[in-house]
């Protein structure tokens, strides 16, 4: 990002003291501590590149309340 880092713009944000959607860190660092660290910065979740559909399924179907909703009427 141009003028600051993806941390910086979520803590920014976190600042606005508002209602804000899930935030996923969408990284190409894909270490297990690197996931650690970016929940441990204020991240909600984290998606590693290379994206799968998979992967990013997983991550919607947990964070979106429609999916959640959708997703416990169906069991």
């Amino acid at each position: 990002m141009p003028i600051m880092d993806g941390i910086t713009a979520m803590k920014e944000l976190r600042k606005l003291d508002i209602a804000l959607p899930p935030i996923i860190a969408l990284t190409a660092n894909a270490m297990e501590k690197d996931k650690y660290q970016y929940v441990k910065d204020g991240m909600d979740d984290y998606l590693p590149k290379p994206v799968t559909i998979n992967s990013l399924q997983k991550v919607l179907v947990k964070w979106l309340p429609v999916q959640s909703k959708m997703q416990q009427k169906g069991s």
